[in-house]
């Protein structure tokens, strides 16, 4: 085990929290608006919208053991028009719009943009923010008692 001093090691879990991945949406029209961050969500607000969706969803993720077939399943879930409910809009939304930024545009636009994301999209650029967000929920992953 790696010892560091306190600053150093609050340094280090830290400087992970602006990890994010910049994305591109298209407008039916065919405009695309380049640079919308999409940034995890931290582990409460994730917590909330996994909370908010139907178990049904789940049902079919837990049935299988790799998690790549986990998430295809969530996705294919999500596509399916038997598991949305307003509940699973809200929650979707609310996620995105905790999650993307625009260096052009207020919290207060984003949450307008989000809101015109047809369920494809939605529902898509929601389960990418879930995986983003997962994966980004905390560097510090063990622990040992002392003496």
């Amino acid at each position: 085990m790696k010892e560091e001093d306190a600053l150093d090691f609050y340094k280090r879990i830290t400087e992970g929290k602006k990890n994010y991945e910049t994305i591109s949406l298209e407008h039916s029209s065919g405009a695309v608006l380049e640079g919308v961050e999409m940034h995890p969500v931290d582990k409460r607000t994730l917590a909330g919208v996994i909370e908010n969706l139907p178990q049904e969803m789940f049902e079919g993720a837990e049935e299988v053991d790799d998690t790549e077939e986990a998430e295809e399943r969530l996705r294919e879930d999500t596509e399916s028009l038997d598991a949305i409910s307003e509940d699973t809009i809200d929650a979707f939304e609310d996620l995105c719009t905790n999650s993307l930024r625009h260096p052009d545009y207020t919290n207060t636009q984003v949450s307008n943009i989000v809101e015109e994301l047809n369920f494809e999209m939605l529902f898509e650029l929601g389960t990418a923010v879930i995986e983003l967000s997962s994966e980004s929920t905390g560097t510090i992953q063990g622990f040992q008692k002392q003496g």
